[in-house]
């Protein structure tokens, strides 16, 4: 799958080695950031010295926009990478990853996964299984249609986009409207709180993983 690539950072000078992996990258202040622009984007937010207020303009940009965001982060944390799959971003890294490693990235997130370390998904399944435990053992999709339903059981069960529009006779763009539909009904931001508010904490979807 072809991208626009767009990174996010406040450095005056991109790392060479970003505009290596995609030379025709876009680079913008987050500031001068337009969501609608970022539609079939990839979006790669260099976090730098993250404040609350960064994480929450992370949180507005994965709900809000039609393509996968990826933090890089100089110093890359547990607690750091905890907030930013909090706020929906599909992937945490090193800012100095090597460029093929870049681009594998983009391979395994275009696949439906996202690209995390291990231990931080174990402890995000924690977290959300305890924010999911007073909804009971109820149907939590009850309040999705017929098709929502379909899409969101697939998606817990593993299934990248590109398979669930084969499966449904429906184009990826109609499964990636119709998880934006999921995710605001539900008030959650990823793939992953989706399979472990399907599945719970111990049978969790491990798709997710890289």
């Amino acid at each position: 799958m072809e991208h626009k690539h767009i990174f996010v950072t406040q450095r005056a000078v991109p790392l060479p080695r970003w505009l290596e992996s995609f030379p025709d990258a876009k680079v913008i202040h987050p500031e001068s950031i337009e969501v609608p622009a970022c539609d079939g984007a990839f979006i790669w937010y260099h976090l730098g010295s993250p404040t609350p207020k960064v994480f929450e303009q992370l949180r507005f940009i994965a709900q809000a926009a039609k393509c996968p965001v990826v933090c890089l982060s100089n110093i890359p944390s547990e607690e750091e990478g905890m907030s930013c799959l909090e706020a929906g971003v599909v992937g945490y890294l090193n800012a100095l990853a090597a460029p093929d490693l870049l681009q594998q990235v983009v391979g395994a997130i275009d696949n439906g996964g996202l690209w995390v370390g291990p231990d931080l998904v174990a402890r995000l399944r924690t977290a959300i299984a305890k924010q999911m435990a007073p909804r009971g053992n109820g149907d939590v999709l009850s309040g999705l249609s017929e098709r929502e339903r379909e899409v969101a059981l697939a998606v817990a069960a593993g299934a990248s986009n590109k398979e669930i529009a084969r499966n449904l006779g429906i184009t990826e763009r109609t499964v990636k409207a119709h998880l934006s539909a999921i995710f605001e009904r539900l008030n959650i931001a990823s793939r992953l709180q989706l399979s472990i508010l399907v599945n719970g904490e111990n049978r969790a979807a491990t798709s997710a993983l890289h």
